[in-house]
C-alpha cells in the first residue's frame, strides 16, 4: 500500500520538507534532479532536521545547521560539516558519515511524492 507524503508544489525553493507520522517516522522528503526521495530526517553530525535544509544544485541534501551534504539516493555523507567544523569535516565524514541516512522507496504520482512498499 502506498502512502501520500507531500505534493510537489508544497516543496518550495528548498525542494525538501519534513513529513511526520509516516510508517517510518519523520522523514525528509523532496526532489533531487526531478527525482523524488525520502530519507531519515536527522543529520548524522548533530541531529539537525534535514527537511529544513535544501537540495543543492548538484542534487545533494544540505544540512541546515552546518552544511554537510548527503547523497539522497544512497544516504551517504558526501561532504562533512562546514563553518567552525570545516577543519574536522573529513574526520566527521569518515566516522559519523559512515552511518548512512536511511533511504525509503518513493515515486511521483499525481503531482505528489508517495512512499511505496
Amino acid at each position: 500500500m502506498a502512502t501520500r507524503l507531500v505534493g510537489v508544489g508544497e516543496l518550495g525553493e528548498t525542494q525538501v520538507t519534513i513529513v511526520e507520522d509516516t510508517p517510518h517516522g519523520t522523514l525528509a522528503v523532496g526532489l533531487s534532479g526531478g527525482e523524488p526521495f525520502a530519507v531519515s530526517n536527522r543529520c548524522r553530525h548533530l541531529g539537525a532536521p534535514l527537511g529544513k535544509g535544501r537540495v543543492d544544485a548538484d542534487g545533494c541534501l544540505e544540512c541546515p545547521w552546518h552544511s554537510a551534504l548527503f547523497d539522497v539516493r544512497t544516504g551517504a555523507m558526501t561532504r562533512g560539516p562546514q563553518g567552525a567544523f570545516k577543519p574536522i569535516a573529513g574526520v566527521v565524514k569518515g566516522t559519523l558519515g559512515a552511518r548512512k541516512l536511511k533511504t525509503f522507496p518513493v515515486e511521483l504520482r499525481e503531482d505528489a511524492i508517495w512512499l511505496t512498499a
